[in-house]
This record gives C-alpha cells, sequence and structure tokens, in this order.
C-alpha cells in the first residue's frame, strides 16, 4: 500500500477545515496576501482567536508580485510624505531583526545625470532619507565620481554622468516572506486554509457575524462564524462577483511590472536607483538575475492574473537603456511579472504615480473591516491597526505584539550563517547554494 506524498497535508488540511466550520473565531480575515497574513498574525499574538481563508495560494497576487524592495521610498520625499518615509524606514529596522533570513541590505547606486546643480539636489533628498532612518542599518550615504561610480557598474552610460550616490536598501522574498507570516500566524494557534473562497459575509442582528466559504478542493460549502471579519482581499475587492464588491474605502488599482533579466546581461556590482521623468525606477539583484521596475499606471483589467502590457515593457527597456551603456530588448527578458498595487483612492491624486500609499482602515456600519492601500513594508501596521478597529475599545486591552516577534525561520545573523557554513560540510553544497537556502527557508 503507497500513501500520497500530500496526504499528511491534506489531513492536516482537513483539521482546519473541520475548526473552521465548528468554532466561533473572535476574528475572521479573508484574504492571504501579506496584509491578510499580518492581520491574522497580530491577532493570533493578543491571544485571540483567529481563522484566515484565503481563496487560491498564499501571496499567490501582489504579495508574490512586488519588486522585493523593503525601503522607505525615497521618491515619496518630493511629494513630501516625510512621516510616511520616516515609519516605512522604522519598520524596515524591525523586519531586519524580526527576519533575517528574508530581508537583507544591499547597496544601490543613484546615479545623476545632466546638470551639475543636480548633484546638491539629489544630494539634499539623499541625506533627508539618511536622516529619517534609512543611516541607522546601511551607513550613511556617499558621493562617488564619476569614474568612480563606473568602475562599480560599468553598464552606466558615461555621457553626462555627473556622479553617483552610493546609499543602501533593504531587499526581500516576498512571497516567502508572506509565508512566512502565515507560518507564524499557524504558529500562534491561528487557522489558515487556502483554497477557501470567501462566497458571502453572514450577518447576525445587523452585524458582520462571519463568511459563508466554498471549500474548493471538497467542493461544499460551510459557515465560518466569527465576531469580527476583515477584508484582506486587496484589489480583489475590484470582482463585481466577490463578496466585498463596493465595500470599503474605493481601490485605485495600480500596475506594477518587472522585468527579469540575467546577470550578466547588465555588468553592475551594485544594484540601481534611476530617476526618470516623474518616477524612479530600479535594477535591484535577484540571484542570478536582475529585476527591473517599475511602472505605476491605472490598470482597469481582471485581478486574476494581470499580465505585464506591450507599453509597460516598452517603457522599462526605453529608460534602462537611456541611463545604460547596454542595449536591452525583448529577447533579454527571461521573464516579466504584474503586481496590482490597491491604492487607497485618492480624489487629490492626478495619477496613481501621486497617489498616496498610506493605508486606509473603513469600519462599516456593519462592524466590517476593509484594509486598503499601504506598502509591503508597513504590513505590521496595517495589520495592528485592522485588529484595533475590529475590536474597537477592547484593542486596547490586548495591545498587538508583533513589534518584537521573530518570523518562522528566524535566527540572528551570526547562527544564519554558522547554519550555512554546516550545509556546505554535510551535503557538501556549494556556500552559495547554502546561503540560498537559509536565506529561503531559514
Amino acid at each position: 500500500m503507497t500513501t500520497s506524498v500530500g496526504a499528511p497535508a491534506l489531513a492536516a488540511r482537513d483539521k482546519q477545515i473541520d475548526r473552521l466550520a465548528s468554532e466561533r473565531f473572535d476574528l475572521l480575515v479573508v484574504g492571504g496576501g501579506i496584509t491578510g497574513a499580518g492581520t491574522a498574525l497580530d491577532a493570533a499574538s493578543r491571544g485571540l482567536r483567529v481563522a484566515l481563508v484565503e481563496r487560491d495560494d498564499i501571496a499567490v497576487g501582489t504579495s508574490s508580485r512586488s519588486g522585493k524592495l523593503i525601503h522607505g521610498g525615497l521618491r515619496y520625499l518630493e511629494h513630501l510624505r516625510f512621516g510616511l518615509v520616516r515609519e516605512a524606514l522604522s519598520e524596515r529596522h524591525r523586519l531586519l531583526r524580526l527576519a533575517p533570513h528574508l530581508v537583507h541590505m544591499e547597496p544601490f547606486l543613484f546615479p545623476v545625470f545632466g546638470s551639475l546643480l543636480a548633484v546638491p539636489y539629489y544630494g539634499a533628498g539623499l541625506a533627508l532619507y539618511d536622516l529619517l532612518g534609512a543611516a541607522r542599518d546601511g551607513g550613511r550615504t556617499r558621493f562617488l565620481s564619476a569614474r568612480a561610480a563606473r568602475s562599480r557598474s560599468p553598464a552606466l552610460r558615461g555621457e553626462g554622468l555627473r556622479g553617483a550616490f552610493l546609499y543602501h536598501d533593504a531587499v526581500e522574498d516576498d512571497a516567502r516572506f508572506a509565508l512566512a507570516v502565515a507560518r507564524t500566524a499557524g504558529r500562534q494557534g491561528a487557522v489558515v486554509v487556502t483554497r477557501c473562497r470567501a462566497v458571502e459575509v453572514i450577518a447576525a442582528s445587523g452585524r458582520a457575524a462571519g463568511v459563508r466559504v466554498r471549500d474548493e478542493l471538497a467542493g461544499r460549502e460551510l459557515d465560518a462564524a466569527a465576531g469580527a471579519v476583515v477584508d484582506a482581499t486587496g484589489h480583489w475587492a475590484m470582482d463585481g462577483g466577490g463578496p466585498f464588491a463596493g465595500v470599503g474605502a474605493p481601490v485605485m488599482p495600480s500596475s506594477g511590472v518587472h522585468l527579469v533579466v540575467p546577470r550578466e546581461r547588465i555588468p553592475s556590482e551594485l544594484g540601481l536607483t534611476i530617476r526618470v521623468p516623474g518616477r524612479i525606477i530600479f535594477l535591484i539583484p535577484w540571484g542570478r538575475f536582475w529585476l527591473l521596475g517599475t511602472t505605476d499606471v491605472p490598470y482597469a483589467g481582471s485581478p486574476d492574473r494581470p499580465a505585464p502590457s506591450a507599453d509597460e515593457i516598452d517603457y522599462l527597456l526605453d529608460h534602462a537603456n537611456h541611463a545604460l551603456g547596454v542595449r536591452l530588448g525583448s529577447e533579454d527578458i527571461v521573464a516579466a511579472f504584474s503586481g496590482i498595487r490597491p491604492l487607497a483612492s485618492d480624489p487629490t491624486a492626478r495619477s496613481t504615480v501621486r497617489a498616496s500609499r498610506e493605508h486606509r482602515i473603513l469600519v462599516r456600519d456593519d462592524g466590517l473591516v476593509s484594509v486598503r492601500g499601504g506598502k509591503y513594508t508597513t504590513y505590521r501596521l496595517m495589520a495592528r491597526d485592522a485588529v484595533d478597529a475590529a475590536l474597537g475599545p477592547a484593542g486596547r486591552r490586548a495591545p498587538s505584539r508583533t513589534a518584537d516577534l521573530p518570523l518562522a525561520g528566524a535566527l540572528p545573523r551570526s547562527p544564519l550563517a554558522a547554519l550555512a557554513v554546516g550545509l556546505t560540510e554535510r551535503f557538501a553544497l556549494s556556500a552559495a547554494t547554502a546561503r540560498h537556502l537559509i536565506g529561503r527557508h531559514g
């Protein structure tokens, strides 16, 4: 008799489904992206009975299609969003400590082209970035001459190059990070069920009292009862047939496209932060590849499996080729992906580029809580605020405990390095392979 490799996992899932159908939870979270996973963890860390349902898989949407950066957001300084930048940099510092296996610092060059006056202008911005908290983790920004910059990044175009600023920001494995948050929530007692679609909100005495869900594997529906419900579905709220259509703060969907290019195609020791009209694009080191992105344009398509448009791909190639001394073409693209930012609608913004990245929490009259907007970097704060809103005054009696809660797989950096050495010796792995495994699994 043979046993399926997946049988233990399916048996564990059946137990979670049974709990979902039989227990009454303090909080039910719908959506398994970083915001939903973070909300489930926040609630579980407070000792609450919490469940999370996700129609597909953890981080299947935007949370696995980001630019992989944990950062303050340099360009928000131009929009005078100093509070947002300071807050994000504070969270960057925290996540480097709570998830050192998944978040690490990387050096970036910010090349300056054109007028000599651009050097002090951008230098002032990066100095402010340091003051708001960036220098705490990566040290202070320093200026490199054009010659020194090209020695570190030979791909840079020499014509008009005035020099470059060397600064640091953090890079993450976004999908693994979201999964680590969900796993940590499970370890704290949360019920986490994927392939479980929310069908409709259950009402009792005029209040949201749970959600009817469909187990997509078994093909049956069940009612999950809860004292409060949080909609963390992000841009899936655009789905007119979904349970949260028209619920919460209006969403301004924005497409962010990234291209995956072989590392050898762009000779550079460092990542690049390239100023283009109205925004910034990044060249982000990602293993054997570079990630080139991102775009920021309104999106009106299906929320399910968005695809990059030809115009967005051409936009990234054109701007990269303008700054670099290489000529990238479509034949250099290994892959491309699009993530849809569920920006909270901003009536003062003339475009998605200028729309606020701050999150918004809306509590409907029936108590349903919706989360919109925000940045990956500040997911923990979004989650905290969502749980506070769901609990109301009781939230002050059970405060968030995630500020000092390491994620699954976390160890201090020195033990992680020793673990990598142990893997190389025990299994005859290369050092690079061992570091890669540690960087994905802890």
